[in-house]
C-alpha cells in the first residue's frame, strides 16, 4: 500500500523586507510537512537590511546590503520581485497583483511594512527633494548631491524636515555627502512629538549639535522655494529663510495597511494591521507581522520585534506549538514599540546613533 502524498501547504507573503525574509527563513527551516512559499516584493531587487542604506555613502555596496539569498532560493520557495499586490479576496483565498497574476493560498502573511509618510509642503515637487526609506531613495539623492556640486561649483548646504532617529540618520547622511545639513523641525505636520525622548533619556536636537548639525526647532508656515533652475533653493520659515541645495524629507512613516483596510481585514483606526499574540488578524487564515502590524494600539516598529513576530507566524502556521509573542514584547514601552504615531521612526538608526 502507497504512502498518501500530502499538499504542500500554500502560504503567501506580500511584502520582500527584512521581516518577511526572517519569516521565510523560520518557516523552511521549521517545517516538517510539505510546503509551498511564494514571496511578493515591490522593489525589482533581493531583500537588503534597509537600516544599513546609510552604508552607502561610506563605501558599501547594495550587494554588501542583501540578505542570504539562499533563503528565497530553496526549492520550496518561489519569490516575486517588482509586482505589487493590489487586492486580496478572502473568500476566494486569493491575491491579484500588478501584472495581473493571481495567487493562491492556505495562508497569508502581510510583512508590507511602512512607507514614507506623505508632507503637505509647498514646493516638495521641486527638484532636489528626496525621502529617505529606500534604497533607490539614498542612490538618487547620492546622485543628484554629486551633479549638483558640480553645478554650482561649491559645497552643498542641504535640510532635513523631520524630527526623531530618522532626521539624525539623513543629516549624517549628508554629512557623509559633504553636504552641511539643517535640520528643521515642522511643528504644523503630526510628526513623533518632538526632538526629545523622554524614554531614551537623552536630545537628538543635543545629538545633532554635538555632531555639528544646526537645528531649527518649533518652526511654522514651512515651505519650499526653487531657483532658477528649478530646483529647490530654499526653505521660507515663519521667522526666516535657510538658503539649501536639496532637502530630504524625514516626517516618519506609516503602516502599509490598505490591502488589510480595503479586504475588510481589521485595521487599527490610527494605523497598522490589528493582530492578536499569535499574530493573527481578524481573518484567522491572515497573519501581519512586523512594521504594518498593531497590537494594543501598538505597532512593533523595532526591528527585533519584527523578527519575534516573524518566528511566532512561522510557528502559528506550521502549528508545531502554541507559541505566542510575549506581551512584554509587544506592550512594553521599553524600546522602540512606541504607540502609533503617524512619523514614528525605526529604533536601529538610533541604536546606530547612540554608538557614535
Amino acid at each position: 500500500m502507497s504512502e498518501a502524498v500530502l499538499t504542500p501547504a500554500e502560504i503567501v507573503v506580500v511584502g520582500a523586507g527584512m521581516v518577511a525574509h526572517r519569516f521565510v527563513e523560520n518557516l523552511i527551516s521549521t517545517a516538517e510537512t510539505p510546503i509551498h512559499v511564494t514571496v511578493i516584493g515591490d522593489e525589482a531587487r533581493h531583500p537588503y537590511d534597509r537600516t544599513g542604506i546609510s552604508g552607502l555613502f561610506s563605501g558599501a555596496t547594495p550587494e554588501a546590503l542583501e540578505l542570504d539569498r539562499s533563503v528565497f532560493e530553496d526549492f520550496r520557495v518561489r519569490f516575486i520581485a517588482d509586482d505589487r499586490v493590489l487586492r486580496i479576496d478572502p473568500g476566494a483565498r486569493t491575491v491579484m497583483t500588478r501584472s495581473r497574476r493571481i495567487v493562491g493560498y492556505d495562508s497569508l502573511v502581510l510583512a508590507t511594512g511602512s512607507h514614507a509618510a506623505s508632507v503637505d509642503i509647498a514646493g516638495s515637487d521641486l527638484r532636489g527633494c528626496f525621502g529617505y526609506r529606500t534604497l533607490e531613495d539614498v542612490q538618487r539623492l547620492e546622485r543628484f548631491a554629486y551633479r549638483r556640486r558640480n553645478e554650482l561649483g561649491r559645497p552643498l548646504r542641504g535640510a532635513v524636515i523631520g524630527d526623531g532617529s530618522l532626521a539624525i540618520e539623513a543629516a549624517g547622511a549628508l554629512q557623509l555627502l559633504d553636504v552641511a545639513p539643517v535640520v528643521v523641525q515642522h511643528s504644523d505636520l503630526p510628526t513623533s512629538a518632538t526632538l526629545v525622548s523622554e524614554a531614551r533619556g537623552f536630545s537628538f536636537a543635543g545629538l545633532l549639535e554635538a555632531r555639528g548639525v544646526a537645528v531649527r526647532t518649533e518652526s511654522h508656515g514651512v515651505r519650499l522655494a526653487g531657483d532658477s533652475s528649478g530646483a529647490v533653493g530654499a526653505v521660507e520659515l515663519g521667522d526666516g529663510v535657510e538658503s539649501v541645495d536639496l532637502v530630504v524629507l524625514a516626517v516618519g512613516v506609516r503602516p502599509r495597511d490598505e490591502l488589510a483596510r480595503n479586504a475588510s481585514i481589521g485595521v487599527d483606526p490610527r494605523g497598522g494591521i490589528v493582530v492578536d499574540e499569535r499574530c493573527t488578524t481578524s481573518d484567522p487564515r491572515v497573519f501581519a507581522i512586523g512594521d504594518v502590524a498593531s497590537f494594543e494600539g501598538r505597532r512593533a516598529e523595532a526591528l527585533a520585534r519584527g523578527y519575534a513576530m516573524a518566528e511566532v507566524a512561522a510557528a502559528r502556521i506550521l502549528d508545531v506549538s502554541a507559541m505566542s509573542a510575549p506581551r512584554d514584547l509587544l506592550t512594553t514601552a521599553r524600546g522602540p514599540l512606541r504607540p502609533n504615531a503617524p512619523a514614528a521612526a525605526g529604533s536601529p538608526r538610533v541604536r546606530a546613533l547612540q554608538a557614535v
